[in-house]
């Protein structure tokens, strides 16, 4: 009887214990039920950034009983730099910053998390998850990574007629004059083409930045890019002098960028205008914005006779 009261007693043990395991992952719990203490988890930049953009969140967390930790997961590592930061005038809660264990006692805090982009082809998932003594309260926020931007100031195109004209290519800020001359098939002219993202036009009497694709430019080219334009109303031109890699992102994304057509016309000084690359160009699929600060007749070197000159400034994504 006592032998056989003995294997019941362990296997009553062995099945707790199996038990207790399925409910801890490397030594730690995981079946943390929902809290109802409070967590606001604030986002302080864009939501969006290139490799060395620093993405901040602000964490604020209350709870009536003591606060365990507070753990931030992110599904892509960040940078050096990335990880909790102690605002000013504010207590550090934290008894170490790798994994996030608080102070005890501690039943409110405010603290930051700095994450700094890695990469800029994957877009990331960050969860902050607060662990008190009722449960754990999550909050998920999804990280976009966008490309970096290049700054092209003051670059100058002329124009003579719908084939007698200039074009620029986005990947480096290269003007190319007299787009007839790289019209024969060859290596270099090819390349020349694939990078040429627009052309400046001018046709009766109205300046117009079009696509290579666009009808309006008159050509023997063999590659084509399909470049996008549309006109930006709601940014100023102290807005342009300070883009970052995020609020590009951004404004070509809120002005739907994506779905101009492959030309803009009546172009003015002080025009903004978006752009999105062809899938082929050498500058493929990326969006900037062009600010417009000279057009006028003149005269040029590369064609004969009365021509028109076009200055912008052009900031893009690389």
């Amino acid at each position: 009887m006592k032998m056989r009261n003995f294997y019941i007693i362990l296997a009553l043990v062995l099945f707790l214990g199996m038990v207790a395991c399925d409910n801890v992952d490397d030594g730690y719990r995981i079946d943390y039920g929902e809290s109802t203490s409070q967590l606001t988890v604030e986002l302080l930049t864009a939501d969006r950034g290139s490799i060395g953009d620093t993405i901040i969140y602000d964490i604020q967390a209350a709870s009536e009983v003591e606060i365990k930790s507070m753990v931030v997961a992110t599904s892509i590592s960040g940078e050096s730099g990335t990880g909790y930061a102690i605002p000013s005038g504010e207590t550090d809660p934290l008894i170490d910053h790798v994994y996030g264990t608080i102070q005890p006692g501690t039943k409110a805090f405010n603290i930051q998390f700095k994450y700094v982009v890695s990469q800029d082809t994957v877009d990331a998932t960050i969860n902050f998850m607060m662990i008190d003594e009722l449960g754990k309260k999550e909050k998920v926020f999804e990280l976009f990574t966008i490309p970096p931007i290049a700054s092209y100031d003051s670059l100058v195109l002329y124009s003579k007629t719908q084939s007698l004209t200039d074009g620029l290519s986005t990947v480096d800020g290269v003007v190319y004059h007299n787009l007839t001359e790289y019209e024969d098939v060859n290596v270099v002219n090819n390349a020349v083409q694939e990078a040429l993202d627009m052309v400046f036009i001018v046709n009766n009497d109205v300046a117009m930045l079009v696509a290579p694709y666009n009808g309006t430019f008159w050509s023997g080219m063999t590659i084509k890019n399909k470049t996008l334009f549309k006109k930006i109303t709601n940014v100023t031109s102290t807005d342009f002098d300070n883009l970052t890699n995020a609020t590009l992102s951004i404004i070509t994304e809120e002005n739907e960028v994506k779905k101009g057509g492959t030309s803009m016309g009546d172009l003015k000084v002080g025009d903004i205008i978006g752009f999105r690359t062809d899938l082929a160009s050498t500058n493929p699929y990326h969006f900037g914005l062009i600010r417009i600060n000279a057009i006028h007749p003149t005269n040029v070197e590369y064609y004969e006779g009365v021509s028109y000159m076009i200055e912008m400034d052009v900031v893009t994504q690389k």
